[in-house]
């Protein structure tokens, strides 16, 4: 009789076993959804099942979803519990790097999402227990993070719970719970500059590290944002004189231009006779107009002139010219070049733009 009931108990525990692992559809039918988005280089992902209204139009916030926080915990120390926000398993919410959510710092990592909902002032929980069942074993000292946002009328009912990523910019975005009638937003902000340039530093580290675009890349982002500019000069410098280092013209005008953004003006100046050689027509011209905007009109002449010198008489490098003088605040000598420009136009649309900045140049005004 023991050997019976030993052999009835394992043979129970195996179909246990061998049921958890079969791939069955969701409970109740509410379908599984994952939802993903990056914000910069930050991958926000939200892991949910999405319930139905299932004509329950106008009843499912404030009923079906009580209010606040409800009495169906399981456990005896934590009596009340938030709402799962979705169906079935743990709503999850994933951050790869750290943010903030409506203006509150939270880690990266994977957390529980919960809600207590209320229509005046919702309650947005996160929660470092992702793997549970429902919010049965809610327990408030896990949580992480609590916020507090208005839920908004929706025009029209969604059917199935559904979450939406809105509001984009390069360091922010709306996440939106939407189900039935309302809308519950929050927002969610990323330091991206500061990530990718960590990341960027962490990178050159490695293989990367040793290819002059790779490391040129990284300097130039640094630059299009304004951050990290003494580190991305070393980048500069390290891409032409380092292992495997590059004289191209990419590569030595924006040596150039790190040096002139750190006030190493000397330098800067030194390395324009191998910028002049590796450049044709238009990347001088247009490196010039770069050197005009980072206030070094001197510089930018100097450069104009060689372009000259180099490339002869023709519409960029008079282009060039023309707003090189008008840099240094020579209109006369500017209006000379815009003159020269303006006949040898390749096209109508060139030439009309090449006489409205020579209008500007005649009322003593910077065209740059």
């Amino acid at each position: 009789m023991k050997q019976l009931l030993i052999f009835a108990i394992t043979l129970l525990l195996g179909n246990v076993v061998a049921y958890a692992q079969l791939d069955l559809p969701p409970v109740a039918g509410n379908p599984r959804a994952t939802v993903s988005e990056e914000v910069g280089i930050t991958s926000i992902t939200i892991t949910y099942a999405r319930p139905d209204v299932n004509k329950r139009e106008g009843k499912i916030w404030g009923a079906l979803i009580p209010a606040g926080f409800t009495n169906f915990s399981f456990l005896t120390n934590s009596p009340t519990a938030p709402w799962r926000a979705g169906a079935n398993d743990n709503t999850t919410i994933t951050f790869e790097h750290d943010v903030k959510v409506e203006g509150k710092d939270i880690k990266a990592g994977k957390y529980g999402f919960h809600v207590a909902y209320s229509p005046d002032s919702s309650i947005l929980i996160f929660n470092k227990v992702n793997n549970a069942w429902g919010s049965f074993y809610y327990e408030q000292k896990d949580d992480v993070l609590r916020v507090k946002v208005k839920p908004q009328a929706l025009d029209k009912s969604v059917e199935y719970l559904k979450y939406e990523f809105t509001n984009h910019s390069t360091n922010a975005c709306t996440i939106a719970l939407m189900w039935d009638n309302l809308s519950l937003p929050f927002r969610v902000s990323v330091n991206t500059e500061d990530i990718v340039i960590a990341t960027i530093r962490d990178q050159l580290k490695g293989n990367m590290g040793f290819n002059p675009q790779i490391v040129l890349a990284a300097a130039q982002y640094c630059f299009n944002v304004n951050k990290n500019i003494e580190e991305a000069y070393g980048w500069s410098k390290r891409a032409v004189t380092g292992f495997g280092g590059q004289k191209s013209f990419p590569i030595m005008s924006n040596w150039v231009n790190a040096a002139v953004r750190t006030n190493r003006l000397k330098e800067a100046d030194s390395l324009m006779t191998e910028v002049v050689a590796l450049g044709n027509a238009q990347q001088l011209a247009t490196f010039g107009r770069a050197l005009i905007t980072l206030k070094q009109a001197d510089l930018a002449l100097k450069l104009m002139l060689e372009n000259q010198k180099k490339h002869g008489d023709n519409f960029v490098v008079n282009s060039g010219l023309m707003r090189a003088y008008s840099a240094k605040g020579n209109y006369p000598k500017a209006i000379e070049f815009a003159d020269k420009a303006i006949a040898q136009a390749p096209n109508d649309q060139q030439k009309k733009a090449t006489e409205d900045l020579k209008t500007q140049l005649k009322g003593n005004k910077d065209i740059n």
